[in-house]
């Protein structure tokens, strides 16, 4: 539909029902509104998160990686403040929580009537209703990238369900847990913030994305012998090393792969597959606990990562001297030679 529509209109839709939604859990937010409703914000933040990454890969190719890492900076900033204010509101009710997260998209809507009514065939140069019959190099795009997101989320939602549990049954109290993710929250944010100063001059993308597929696998290995709470914070670091390298520079990657007609539908396609891996994840977890134990969890978590890892080096040596990097090329000529 991004690429098809206009983004503006799509924008609007996305902020206006996630909106009505969080409006609607002030008064309904029992069985069995509750979990419906919160279907509803689901799918809208799918929505608005496709549109997001579709329009920054939209912005001038010399500003795609930068746009890239400062939205994710922004995104985690969100969740430093979030974690920080929810549990004081929600200690005054459910609907102050609710009526707060309305007011926040109101706000939101107002920004985006203003500032976001842009024509993007002035930015990008493209008629977002030409190129729709794109044919990829089939070096761009191979099913092996999208199932390692698949994956790499599958096995990163271990740590932010199961983990708790197995935190509390070695007797430590839930604080604990919750404070590992204001650590994360907090070195994302300082990560992300001197990824952001580094700008380009980390060249190759794929090489930071193996580098955070690599620390997040050493996170689960670590997990293996943790039994006190410092080696726990230990793996929390390796875990975020690896989160704030990689994904960042997965959008960015994409946005590097396809050309412009096509940034939402490739973007979206990263949405799902991750999102797949979210959803699939703590069932996942739970079945290899219930059949095995936690150590096998995370020592199977740190193997598969390993795979994944070969697999995409390999993948990558075979196929990037024969990819087009359309960030490196003219968008309108691209368009041109798209639409012809």
């Amino acid at each position: 539909m991004f690429d098809r529509g206009n983004p503006y209109h799509l924008l609007l839709m996305g902020i206006g029902l996630n909106g009505l939604a969080n409006f609607a859990l002030i008064f309904f937010h029992g069985w069995p509104w509750y979990p419906l409703l919160l279907v509803v914000t689901g799918f809208a933040s799918g929505w608005l998160n496709t549109m997001f990454n579709a329009l920054a890969a939209s912005v001038p190719r010399d500003k795609v990686r930068r746009t890239f890492t400062l939205m994710y900076l922004a995104a985690n900033l969100g969740v430093v403040f979030g974690t920080m204010l929810v549990g004081i509101v929600y200690s005054m009710g459910m609907q102050l929580l609710f009526s707060l997260t309305t007011s926040l998209f109101v706000i939101f809507l107002i920004i985006a009537l203003f500032e976001y009514n842009v024509d993007s065939s002035n930015v990008t140069g493209v008629d977002p209703r030409q190129g729709q019959n794109v044919q990829l190099p089939r070096a761009n795009f191979h099913i092996t990238f999208f199932i390692s997101l698949f994956i790499i989320w599958l096995l990163y939602e271990q740590w932010v369900s199961n983990l708790s549990v197995y935190m509390t049954n070695l007797g430590m109290p839930l604080r604990n847990y919750s404070f590992l993710w204001t650590i994360n929250a907090g070195l994302l944010v300082l990560i992300q913030s001197i990824l952001s100063l580094l700008g380009d001059r980390i060249k190759n993308l794929y090489y930071q994305f193996f580098f955070g597929m690599l620390f997040v696998g050493l996170s689960f290995l670590s997990l293996v012998i943790a039994h006190d709470y410092p080696h726990f914070i230990f793996a929390m670091v390796l875990l975020t090393i690896g989160e704030a390298t990689w994904s960042p520079a997965m959008p960015t990657l994409v946005s590097q792969l396809s050309p412009i007609s096509a940034k939402g539908r490739y973007q979206g396609l990263v949405q799902a597959f991750c999102a797949l891996g979210r959803s699939l994840g703590p069932l996942f977890g739970g079945v290899i606990i219930d059949n095995w134990s936690y150590k096998a969890l995370f020592l199977l978590a740190f193997v598969v990562l390993l795979i994944v890892l070969a697999v995409n080096v390999g993948v990558v040596h075979l196929n990037h001297p024969r990819a087009v990097n359309y960030m490196k090329t003219d968008l309108k000529t691209n368009v041109s030679r798209e639409t012809k």
